[in-house]
């Protein structure tokens, strides 16, 4: 995050706060400007992600009140308020590299004739000729004949050096092939921590939302897993049509095994610098089951939170 976004971020909000544009917010407006200034370079991105999402609330017409405290000690980020209704807003940002998948090389796809209703991660070692994809991609393509969700298979040469990965992610309609990002399982680990965090910080018997920045799109596959779980074979499950075996969610994600009772709705966004001038993604929205968020509570996250384009 360069100086000149967090300088363009600071000069906006001082001029909606001489315009008196947020009448009733310009104690929160002077406190986020506060934090922009003071913020090291470290901590900067981070300060930035949550004033974003500040802005995008302030926008929705809703009161924003910064750090509100909790009974246990913590404080919420934000405290939203429209109306009669309230959402306590835990930003958090996912310290991870961009990561900008690559296209399946067409000699690798077209070895793989399985058209199993799977959704599949694959990598391939980028040194590989069109020869070498395409024996990739028959093991690949055996592999899918057989295997089931959650299974995986790692191509290695006599040297024991990997060339090539696959593993299955998930039931679809149809084979849905994705890249494989190569530090997946450290970066759902971080996001698994980021919602542990967010939940020791929910406000009790409240509506709380996690709201999540990331640099990658494609990550929010990630947060869908650690809040939902991955998916396994389910024996308490019909299985679909044409399958063997019913899947569903196991208990490793923050909703699945039941934690974090309070945090019912969750949020995913990108932020990206457009022309020296931090911009959020439209956003996606992730709603619990059980026990389910309240309709107005839901609602007030959609309007406040996500936008129907990047800003």
């Amino acid at each position: 995050m360069q100086a000149a976004a967090r300088i363009r971020l600071i000069e906006e909000l001082r001029r909606r706060a001489r315009r008196c544009e947020y009448r009733v917010n310009i104690a929160t407006l002077q406190r986020l400007i506060q934090r922009l200034e003071n913020a090291s370079a470290q901590r900067l991105p981070s300060v930035v992600a949550e004033t974003l999402v500040a802005r995008r609330a302030l926008l929705a017409g809703c009161m924003v009140e910064a750090e509100t405290p909790t009974p246990t000690g913590r404080t919420c980020d934000f405290r939203l308020t429209r109306g009669r209704e309230r959402l306590y807003v835990h930003v958090k940002r996912l310290d991870a590299a961009p990561f900008q998948p690559p296209p399946i090389p067409s000699a690798l796809r077209r070895a793989i004739v399985c058209t199993r209703p799977l959704r599949v991660r694959v990598r391939w070692q980028a040194q590989l000729e069109n020869g070498g994809l395409r024996r990739l991609g028959y093991a690949f393509d055996a592999f899918l004949r057989e295997a089931e969700v959650g299974e995986s298979l790692s191509v290695r040469d006599a040297s024991q050096h990997e060339f090539g990965y696959l593993r299955i992610d998930r039931p679809t309609e149809q084979l849905d092939m994705r890249v494989d990002r190569p530090d997946r399982i450290a970066v759902l680990d971080r996001i698994d921590r980021l919602l542990d965090r967010a939940a020791q910080q929910c406000m009790p018997s409240h509506a709380n939302a996690i709201m999540v920045v990331g640099s990658s799109e494609c990550d929010a596959e990630l947060l869908d897993e650690a809040l939902l779980g991955s998916f396994v074979a389910r024996w308490d499950h019909e299985p679909r049509r044409g399958e063997r075996l019913a899947y569903g969610r196991d208990d490793s994600g923050l909703w699945s095994r039941g934690t974090a009772r309070d945090a019912g709705i969750a949020c995913w966004t990108t932020m990206r610098e457009l022309q020296e001038k931090p911009m959020l993604s439209a956003g996606d929205l992730w709603l619990r089951s059980e026990p389910a968020a309240r309709p107005e509570s839901a609602a007030l996250a959609r309007a406040s939170l996500l936008r129907a384009r990047a800003g």
